[in-house]
Order: structure tokens, then sequence, then C-alpha cells
């Protein structure tokens, strides 16, 4: 074989390579020394390729469709006339520039702000909401002689409240949920006792020092500490012992409370990192199943009734949703701290400034121009007559949109959305510049990874032609090429499924 260290096992399954646990993939193509193994799995870049796309995904598709919503279906045309050539110009910025802005701005403005910033995916959409059903409550006299342009300037108004209540609210869901638990205190505060050899867990053998997830392992699964270089147990202290504690923690960064710290495992349990990671999945889950069977019965009992209580029963429907999505979340995170599951050992675990979050952030700023326009072109191409109709037999501007207009426009906007993921499978600067290109496969969202696309930039100026390096970089544009065939080739066949289902129309 010309290239013997270079097979289809070694590229795309589990090798147990010397020094390791266990078998892995493994993608290290140069080290320190002579004598070490050059690993060539492509398996981790091909995870990070998807792990960077779907998290830019999640952030682009919702707000770009909902833009592309607003502005073709209730926006006045004047208005549109300036904001959707300034959406698309977007696309004109360089990635270079995008990634240099989130290496050098967004990332750390996230580090030092990451209560505010994880808050704001929930205050914000909330505030958009909650305002939208108080706009209910104003007559309609008055909201009809409202400009579209004031419209839109109210919404943005709304946005920037929302961001402010996110930059107080943050701080204080930090300082209320992510702390040291009270033994956790005790041992920071030196109430603590050396534990025996025999008590000491297996695990363990003779290590000296602990990592982070080892510390966290040993807590959980034993209630023991690692304090000091030794094992130790926390002792309940006397009264006046614990308000000695308390003064001597006051000051103490150690102590103080800090969704990093928690993100790092020095402190805390999982059952706030559980209500972080549930609260959206479970507000869509609930929202589905009220309008599923709910929404029908609760409509009927406002059509006999006076607007204005109407609306206010509309509204204190949409509060109560959120009250059970805040029990339902909170019970189920009980439920899964109980059984031992801990969300740091999944989609959350030690934070690194360059990280999937800023990534999925930037990029999907970078693809929202694409599935805005072509989105907003596909619904605008809706024939007229079809929303006269519907408005005609009685429904709202609203449920026009979403069940009339969006039903025949869905193989554009699903296009939209397909283009735009080719779009982010294949970004490179942002991903080079704004992750620590790690090699690593975990779905953490403050963790880094490295992306086929990334790689080839990075490492194909440096490897010698016809090398076996050279040609495993070849075949990592060939696996993307791949990827991206299958999606637009499946995407195209779910196209003309929709496009077949309204060409009556």
């Amino acid at each position: 074989m010309a290239h013997p260290e270079v097979s289809a096992r070694s590229l795309f399954g589990k090798l147990w390579y010397e020094g390791t646990a266990e078998p892995s993939y493994v993608y290290q193509s140069s080290a320190g020394e002579d004598t070490s193994e050059i690993k060539y799995s492509l398996v981790p870049l091909v995870f990070g390729t998807i792990k960077a796309t779907v998290f830019a995904m999640l952030f682009a598709v919702p707000l770009a469709v909902l833009a592309a919503i607003y502005t073709s279906e209730f926006m006045d045309k004047h208005v549109r006339r300036a904001v959707k050539p300034t959406i698309e110009m977007m696309a004109s910025l360089p990635s270079v520039v995008l990634g240099f802005v989130a290496a050098i701005v967004v990332a750390p403005l996230v580090r030092d702000i990451l209560p505010t910033v994880l808050m704001s995916f929930f205050v914000v959409p909330l505030g958009m909401l909650l305002a939208a059903y108080a706009w209910q409550l104003i007559p309609p006299h008055a909201t009809r002689k409202v400009r579209s342009g004031v419209k839109l300037a109210l919404m943005f108004i709304v946005a920037a409240g929302s961001l402010a209540l996110a930059a107080s609210a943050g701080p204080a869901a930090e300082r209320a949920l992510f702390k040291p638990s009270e033994r956790e205190r005790w041992v920071m505060g030196g109430s603590f006792e050396p534990v025996n050899d025999t008590e000491r867990p297996a695990w363990l053998g003779n290590l000296k020092s602990l990592s982070s997830e080892q510390q966290r392992r040993l807590r959980v699964e034993n209630d023991l500490f690692f304090q000091d270089g030794k094992v130790v147990r926390a002792v309940a202290p006397s009264d006046a012992r614990k308000i000695e504690i308390d003064t001597i923690l006051a000051g103490s960064e150690a102590a103080a409370p800090s969704i990093r710290t928690w993100l790092d495992g020095g402190f805390g349990g999982p059952w706030p990192g559980w209500v972080l990671v549930l609260i959206g999945p479970v507000a869509v889950v609930l929202s589905v199943l009220n309008a599923k069977f709910v929404s029908r019965a609760f409509h009927e009992k406002l059509l006999h009734l006076p607007r204005l209580t109407a609306a206010l029963g509309e509204t204190a429907r949409f509060v109560l949703l959120i009250g059970a999505t805040l029990g339902v979340s909170a019970g189920v995170a009980a439920l899964l701290s109980g059984a031992g599951f801990d969300p740091r050992d999944s989609v959350f675990g030690s934070f690194n400034q360059r990280n999937t979050l800023v990534v999925g952030i930037i990029m999907g700023f970078a693809v929202i121009p694409i599935i805005y326009t072509i989105s907003e072109d596909a619904l605008s191409s809706v024939p007229d007559s079809l929303r006269s109709a519907s408005l005609g037999s009685g429904a709202t501007p609203w449920q026009t949109a979403v069940r009339i207009v969006m039903p025949v426009a869905a193989s554009g906007i699903f296009s939209a959305v397909m283009i735009g993921f080719g779009r982010a499978a294949g970004e490179t600067m942002i991903v080079v510049m704004a992750t620590g290109n790690t090699a690593t496969m975990k779905w953490n969202v403050f963790e880094g990874f490295r992306t086929l696309s990334a790689t080839i930039a990075v490492e194909l100026p440096e490897a010698p032609v016809g090398s076996a390096h050279f040609r495993v970089l070849f075949l990592c544009g060939l696996v993307l090429f791949a990827m991206t065939f299958i999606l637009n080739t499946t995407a195209e066949a779910v196209r003309q499924h929709f496009r077949k289902r309204s060409a009556a129309l």
C-alpha cells in the first residue's frame, strides 16, 4: 500500500490508539513528536459540520421565516421597500468580517454576560408575545390609525425593553440557581474531615489531582469532596461556625454564584441546567397540545363575549401556558436529576470562550438573508385571491397567513431553508476564526468543534503534495460534496411533493 496509515476503518471507524482507555474517533493530522501516531478519522469532522449547521439553523430559521411572514403579510408596502433590501444587504457581508467580529467582539461579550445572553433567548420572544396580546386590548379604531412604520418601531422598542429585562433577570437567575449547595459551602469554608483509605472510591486509584468532571463524579456518586489534594467528607458546622463560614465566603470568588463555574463542574447539581434545557422544548410541546385540544373549544366560548373580555381571556390563557411550561420543566428536571442524569454530560459542559453558541449566532446572521429573501418571495407570489377569499370567510390576517398562504408557499420556504442549510454546512471563515478548531464529538453548546471545510482551509497549504494527509484533505472535500448532494436531492424530492400538493391552487 502506498499509504498504509490510511484505511476505511481508520477514516470512519473507531480505533484503539496507544495511551487511550478505549477505542475512539480521533483526528490529529500532526504531532509534536515524530514517534506519535497520526490519526485521520473523518467522523469528528463530519460531526462538527453537522453540529455547526444544526445550531446555526436553529437560530436562523425561526427569525428568517417569521420576518418573511411579517413583511409579506402585515407590513405596509412602502415600509417593505426599505426593509427588504436592508435585510438582503446583510448577505453581502464577507464571511471573514463576520468571523473577525465573532472572535474579537461577540465571543468576549458572551463570556462576560453569559447569563444575560441565555436569558435573552427566553425573555425576548416572551416579551414580543406579551406585547402582541396586549395589543389586542387596544380598541380596533385606535390600532387602525397606527401606521406600519410606527408598528415596526414599537416592535424594536419592545425588543430593546426585553433585552434590558434580560440584562437584569439573567444575573438574578444566576444568583438564585447556579450557586454552591449548603454542603459545598461547608467544605469551601473548611468544615470537613478526611476519609479513610477504605472509604476512598476504587475508581480514584492513586490520583493526586482530579479534573472538574472527576470532582463532580465524586460529589454525585459518593457524596465526597476533593479539597487540598485529599478526599474529604463535609461536616455539619455549629451555628457559630456557620456564621464564620458565611463571613469567610462572602468575598470568595470561588463560592460566588456563577453559571460558568457550574458549567465547569465546580459546584451545583443538575436541576437548574435541566430547567434551562427543557423550557424551550416543553413550551413547543404544550403549545401544540394547546392548539390541538384546547384552542377550538376555548375560542367558541369567546365568540359570545365582548372583544375586551375575549382579549383578556386570551391573555390569561397565555399566562397560564407560561406557568405550565415552567412547572412541567421544573418537574421533568427534578425527575432527570433524581435519576442521576446531568446535562453537563451532554448538551452542556466546560465553558470555552470560542464555542458553538457564538458560531451559531454569527453563522445564523450569515444565513438569515438567504432564507428570508427566498421565503418572502415565495409568500409574496401567492395569489391575492386566496387571501381575499380567506379574509372574506371570516379568518383573521394571522389565520390567513398561517393556514392559507404558508401551505401554498411551503415548497418555496422549504427550498429557502435547504439553501440556507447548504450555506451553513460549507461555511469556512466564521468557523476557523470563531471556534477553537478542536475535533471533539460532544453536543456541548459551550465547546468548540472542527468542520470539514475549516480543516481543508487550514491544513491544505501545509500538506505535502501526494502525501496521505494531502489525499485525506481531498477526501474531506468529497465527503462534504456527498453530504450536500444527498441533502439537496432529498430536499428537491420534498419540494416537488409540496409543489404538487398546491399545484391546483
